[in-house]
């Protein structure tokens, strides 16, 4: 079993359109250019009304806290950033992360950039980090990306209810998740 450590370097991943690389101080115009969009803050679990417009000063926190991410990838498509993938809570001894993806522009959903950005963790996941497990939660009502996690691979494990409000309504999360064999069984 490969053995990962936190010292690890992050790799760049590539795919046929998806190029996930460290981030960089340069990315803060890249992440100003994206914006907030209400649809987007809504399907994070987010109140989409009333929304302050995205300033640099949010830019700039958003890309410190992603440098800072011991497993944390921008995610660009034809030389633009479109966000981010990470594999949160590491845990070596049970050898699992949870995955947690963004793509923050609107016109690029549903376009088959999402698979595959999440093909390339998995890939990373539960090749060279020799993972056994990887899980995520997504708010009920976000069909697309549930759809999307399913043609990956992931599997609904469970469903906490009424486990986030958004305004003044109350939301289930799915859990979802992927065992490494399950993964590879795919590429066969």
């Amino acid at each position: 079993m490969p053995f990962f450590s936190m010292r690890h370097e992050i790799p760049e991943l590539s795919g046929p359109r998806v190029r996930l690389r460290p981030f960089h101080q340069s990315d803060v115009a890249g992440r100003l250019a994206l914006g907030r969009s209400p649809e987007i803050v809504r399907s994070f679990g987010g109140n989409p009304n009333g929304l302050s417009p995205y300033g640099e000063s949010d830019a700039r926190s958003w890309v410190e806290k992603n440098i800072n991410h011991p497993l944390c990838w921008a995610v660009e498509v034809d030389g633009r950033l479109l966000g981010e993938a990470r594999l949160d809570s590491l845990d070596l001894h049970d050898s699992r992360a949870r995955l947690a993806t963004g793509l923050y522009d609107v016109a690029q959903l549903g376009k088959g950039l999402g698979r595959e950005l999440i093909k390339l963790v998995l890939s990373h996941a539960f090749g060279p980090m020799g993972l056994h497990r990887v899980d995520l939660r997504v708010l009920a009502f976000n069909e697309r990306a549930i759809r999307c996690y399913r043609a990956c691979g992931f599997v609904e494990e469970g469903r906490e209810r009424e486990a986030a409000r958004i305004g003044e309504v109350w939301h289930d999360d799915i859990i979802m998740g992927i065992l490494a064999e399950e993964f590879r069984g795919q590429a066969k």
